[in-house]
């Protein structure tokens, strides 16, 4: 159930966010809610003992919308009071977030991924194991009949299977330091970059970030690690051809072709001599 009222801005507590606040962004937005007014009202929960009373409710969704109405002075804000737990209000922050489109790939991939572990948190923890059954619970990967883990994130946040797949690989196999090295970086929204860096070992991984402590653009750190092209030995080639001719030669083919090697060495010494 949810509620539609105007409250204090000071009323509101806004805690540890899942994705900081870009004061340029909100910036943009203030200048069109001077224009505009609010068209969306933020989401908030009700806290009455938040900070002593002080703050009797929490910012679930609109961070930006709600540092642009402190930018434009405002005191009061529209808001929309949700009934949710802390967990369902984490939930709906990422599922706002995660497909504007300002949100990068990098972002994208690791909210899909946060969004995943609170949703499993809150419905319980699911054990691996494939199909197997776990005693009295069923299948170890079904939350309800049919119903997967992957299905229901994916039925949450309105995606299907491929951006799903797409956004949890780049989410659960880039190493934190990899994120943290290319995050500001145009590989930041290179989704398939991203893809093909999360394909790596990790081993692999510790060498890209070591790379672009050197050269930070990711491309060129990228080509300075593949490894030189070795040339392949024309000889070898001929060699090849040969031996495979020579598998379907017949004995006396065979001794044809020993005599003329022995004969060309001759000839070759000969010529050497003179």
């Amino acid at each position: 159930m949810a509620t539609l009222k105007t409250i204090l801005i000071s009323q509101i507590h806004v805690g540890e966010r899942a994705r900081p606040v870009d004061e340029d962004h909100a910036l943009a937005i203030a200048g069109s809610m001077v224009d505009r007014g609010l068209i969306n009202p933020i989401t908030v929960r009700s806290t009455p003992a938040a900070n002593g009373g002080a703050t009797p409710y929490t910012l679930v969704a609109g961070g930006h919308r709600l540092r642009a109405a402190e930018l434009n002075g405002w005191d009061e804000i529209d808001v929309l009071v949700v009934s949710t737990d802390v967990a369902e209000a984490q939930l709906i922050e990422i599922s706002e977030n995660l497909f504007r489109n300002e949100l990068s790939a990098l972002d994208r991939g690791i909210f899909v991924v946060k969004f995943r572990e609170i949703f499993e948190e809150k419905h319980g923890k699911i054990a691996r194991g494939g199909d197997r059954k776990s005693k009295g619970h069923g299948d170890p990967l079904i939350f309800a009949p049919g119903k997967h883990l992957s299905e229901r994130v994916q039925e949450r946040l309105g995606i299907g299977p491929k951006t799903y797949q797409r956004a949890t690989s780049i989410g659960l196999k880039l190493t934190p330091a990899l994120r943290a090295a290319v995050r500001g970086t145009p590989a930041e929204d290179d989704q398939n970059l991203l893809l093909k860096l999360a394909s790596l070992p990790e081993t692999e991984q510790a060498g890209i970030v070591g790379a672009l402590k050197v050269e930070p653009d990711i491309y060129k750190a990228l080509d300075i690690l593949k490894p030189e092209k070795v040339k392949a030995d024309p000889q070898d080639a001929i060699f090849d051809k040969v031996v495979k001719l020579l598998q379907g030669a017949d004995d006396a083919t065979l001794q044809r072709i020993l005599d003329h090697i022995g004969e060309s060495r001759d000839l070759s010494f000969l010529e050497s001599a003179a």
